[in-house]
């Protein structure tokens, strides 16, 4: 064994460690899915029709079995190959928010059933990442924080992992108070609008997706919304409200639910 897969099998020894019981694991870019039925068994669930990903199924049985686990083959669901790029894209995406279906917390409840669909994301903290040239950047950390119903305890996801579990529906939003003067009233809501949603609202001006309240479309910047101004700061206007990053940029609908009630 070379000292490159020496390396490999070192790293996958953990990674299987590490791996709950029942948790799926999608290698990048593979084409394979894997389940981990026991300590000592995982089960190939889906492969695609091809040969380079059977040859690494292959090596990746033989790397398994080096490390004393045992790989049950002989159900996989097979998947066609992709025809294009963009279907291999899309393919692997589906594969992966397929996967992301069975994400769950230590206790066994998953990610899915904490209702996710009532969480907005939550601005963390500024962080200075250090780049290759020396030179330092700040980025914006953001979470989504939903509560665990079971054990009463919130957890933690990375945005883009919500992305996955919930799609663009629910990523494209955030929330931000309708009154500088009341931090925690987070009533306005702004929902990211595609291309041929835009067309429509502009050609007529409509409310989307049977929303109701202020019917106002506005640009989102990073640090400013069309037609916000000083509701973006606190009272005495030192403290700019957080736009989370994948949100400049973007066309959306503004909705007070606060006027619902």
């Amino acid at each position: 064994m070379n000292e490159q897969d020496k390396q490999l099998v070192e790293w996958l020894r953990q990674h299987t460690a590490d791996v709950s019981v029942g948790g799926m694991w999608m290698p990048e870019g593979s084409g394979l899915t894997y389940v981990k039925e026991d300590d000592k068994t995982w089960r190939l669930t889906h492969m695609i029709d091809d040969e380079s990903v059977e040859s690494g199924h292959t090596r990746m049985k033989t790397l398994l079995w080096d490390i004393g686990i045992n790989m049950i083959d002989d159900e996989a669901i097979m998947r066609p190959a992709p025809t294009s790029e963009h279907e291999a894209h899309a393919q692997e995406l589906h594969m992966k928010r397929e996967m992301a279906q069975q994400w769950a917390d230590t206790d066994g409840t998953r990610l899915v059933d904490m209702d996710l669909e009532n969480v907005w994301p939550e601005f963390v903290e500024d962080k200075e990442i250090l780049l290759d040239n020396g030179d330092t950047t700040t980025m914006q950390i953001w979470a989504y924080k939903p509560l665990n119903p079971n054990t009463g305890e919130h957890l933690s996801i990375d945005p883009d992992d919500y992305h996955l579990l919930m799609g663009d529906e629910y990523f494209m939003r955030f929330r931000l108070r309708s009154s500088k003067r009341d931090e925690s009233a987070l009533n306005d809501e702004y929902y990211a609008l595609s291309r041929e949603e835009m067309i429509e609202y502009v050609d007529t001006n409509i409310i989307f997706n049977g929303m109701s309240g202020t019917d106002q479309g506005c640009a989102v910047g990073s640090t400013a919304i069309q037609g916000v101004g000083d509701r973006l700061h606190t009272d005495d206007g030192t403290i700019p409200v957080r736009i989370p990053p994948w949100m400049w940029g973007t066309y959306c609908k503004n909705i007070d639910s606060g006027e619902e009630e």
